[in-house]
């Protein structure tokens, strides 16, 4: 560590955490809460020093829908990336990809530039999803815009280092259940659908539905 900074006072629930008051917790605490360390990670990075912090469990469901919109994101712009331009219906004219190029611009490092103003850095990160999502939606992003924005995100993650480090292997019951849950949705059994996702969500996985089909992600035991 070369640097170390004072920040706002922590707290809970907008009250100043004491044990007296009840609001005290450890990293086990919020761990055995089903919550993973990158999402508790994620909850304590994303407010600027100087500002309070102010712990929620609301905040760490909020921590853990922004890691999966991160994920979500990556693992599409990884699809697209893998294939060729002649393989597309849709012949692409890069002037009409939104902001095609945008990840050249150096508007996360100005923000953390600015007092590591890193609400401001995450919140163009965030609109950078959104604007590349809605180009993915309309196959206006071709493979190596999608490569651009990958490399872009590989530079940025070396600051925020939010991604697993490996990717987590889905245990075979969990995926025998994913794959009924398939089937269900499939044959629209609704009822069975939302049985088979909360036998999921109790062995510690997250279903997505995404329009690239049914996606897991680990989340720990509720």
């Amino acid at each position: 560590v070369h640097y170390w900074l004072h920040c706002a006072h922590l707290l809970v629930d907008g009250q100043k955490m004491a044990k007296s008051l009840g609001n005290f917790y450890t990293v086990p605490d919020v761990l055995a809460k089903g919550y993973t360390g990158r999402e508790l990670r994620y909850a304590l990075l994303r407010v600027h020093y100087r500002v309070p912090l102010n712990f929620t469990w609301e905040g760490m469901k909020e921590a853990r829908e922004s890691l999966g919109r991160i994920d979500e994101w990556l693992a599409r712009l990884r699809e697209i990336a893998k294939e060729e331009n002649s393989e597309r219906s849709t012949p692409i004219n890069r002037e009409q990809e939104p902001n095609a190029q945008r990840s050249i611009q150096p508007d996360f490092e100005n923000a953390l530039d600015d007092d590591l103003n890193i609400s401001a850095a995450l919140g163009f990160l965030f609109e950078s999803i959104r604007e590349t999502n809605r180009a993915m939606d309309e196959n206006k992003l071709n493979a190596p815009s999608a490569n651009a924005w990958l490399n872009w995100w590989n530079r940025i993650n070396t600051v925020l280092d939010l991604e697993p480090e490996t990717e987590m292997t889905v245990p075979a019951e969990v995926a025998q259940l994913a794959k009924e849950r398939e089937n269900a949705r499939r044959e629209k059994n609704w009822k069975r659908s939302d049985e088979l996702r909360d036998q999921i969500s109790a062995l510690g996985w997250e279903v997505r539905d995404t329009k690239e089909g049914q996606k897991l992600a680990a989340h720990g035991p509720s």
